[in-house]
């Protein structure tokens, strides 16, 4: 016989997924993919550089298991490597990958075909649009991308400290990826040095982040980032320039995650919808909200809070009762009037920025 232990449990997994978000946030996935017909077929996952032991290079040729050392230098959670021979189709592998990797993963290749880059792009866009996904890439020279969740690296020229020395820019891309994965949350990609001994900065640095690329600069001696941005640049309704920012974008992308996989693991299919039943997935939410916000993943400073999307839930009543009835329903009772298997809700929250720009004026 079961007990009457419900819903409550929906808000402890809530909580304690705002208690570790900061945790979570530490680190995330990278996954390359490398061209490479070596014999062998690799591991998939290397958690440290100890785990690319000898046994596991001689999979890779040589160039490539300098680029896997690049991934892992920024020190992912894990790094997730897959090989493309030289008759295979990247689409192909694509499709292989998503069935193996995390839902919120870093995705970039070494490779030096345009068109390839073009094709991770697109799959990008699919898989977060239709699958519920949250993976972001990092492509080189793709033309006009306009996502945030892809980042397009655009320097021609990278220059490497150790041997290889001067290299097309889709050289950085393997580094670049383990750097954003291991990145912590509460940073922004322009506050560490690069590894790179130098690099070709294109004429109009400005020009260039304005039209979303993401571009390396020579600071003094040291590679950095001149500004950590996607490649978002049409901006319109729900889509805000804040949302052209890649730490941005990675906090919406760990909330996001957490709240479909509370969703999916405690709540969906398991209770009646009804109104009752709601507020308390709205109140878990708002509480998860409250933990997040303590860490300044969200403004503590702002009233983040979910609640039932009343339109929404009027819209798709129209059919069942009429529009007319329909609008003549006040909230309340409009709330109650649940819809199905479906639920309406909305939320109004402010995700943090990180300090990156100064102005001070001195008057005298």
């Amino acid at each position: 016989m079961g007990t009457n232990n419900g819903l409550p449990k929906l808000e402890l997994a809530f909580k304690g997924l705002g208690v570790t978000a900061i945790k979570r946030g530490e680190k995330g996935y990278a996954v390359l993919i490398l061209e490479d017909d070596t014999e062998g077929e690799p591991k998939k996952k290397y958690a440290t550089i100890s785990d690319f032991t000898s046994e596991e290079q001689a999979k890779f040729k040589a160039e490539n298991i300098e680029y896997i050392k690049d991934a892992l230098e920024g020190t992912p959670l894990a790094l997730y490597v897959f090989k493309l021979g030289a008759e295979g189709v990247l689409a192909d592998l694509l499709n292989k990958i998503k069935g193996i990797i995390p839902r919120n993963s870093w995705i970039g290749t070494s490779s030096a075909t345009a068109k390839n880059h073009t094709d991770l792009a697109t799959f990008i866009k699919g898989e977060n649009k239709n699958n519920k996904k949250r993976y972001k890439a990092i492509v080189y020279k793709a033309t006009t991308p306009d996502d945030m969740h892809i980042v397009n690296q655009t320097n021609t020229k990278v220059v490497f400290p150790d041997e290889r020395g001067e290299k097309e820019g889709n050289a950085a891309i393997p580094y670049l990826i383990g750097y954003y994965a291991g990145l912590s949350m509460m940073m922004s990609g322009i506050a560490k040095p690069l590894k790179f001994k130098s690099v070709t900065e294109p004429e109009e640095i400005e020009t260039a982040i304005s039209n979303g690329e993401h571009i390396l600069f020579n600071d003094e001696g040291l590679v950095k980032v001149a500004r950590a941005v996607n490649s978002l640049v049409t901006l319109g309704q729900d889509v805000i320039e804040d949302m052209t920012h890649i730490n941005t974008v990675e906090k919406m992308d760990l909330m996001f995650c957490d709240i479909l996989n509370a969703w999916e693991n405690n709540y969906k299919g398991k209770y009646p919808n009804i109104l009752d039943n709601q507020m308390l997935l709205i109140s878990a939410i708002n509480g998860y909200f409250k933990t997040v916000s303590r860490d300044y993943i969200l403004d503590p400073n702002f009233d983040n809070k979910s609640q039932v999307d009343i339109e929404a839930q009027k819209l798709a009543n129209y059919p069942k009762y009429g529009e007319e009835a329909v609008k003549a329903w006040d909230d309340s009772y409009a709330m109650k009037m649940t819809v199905g298997t479906k639920v309406f809700l909305k939320g109004n929250i402010k995700i943090t920025g990180i300090m990156e720009d100064f102005f001070f004026d001195i008057f005298m």
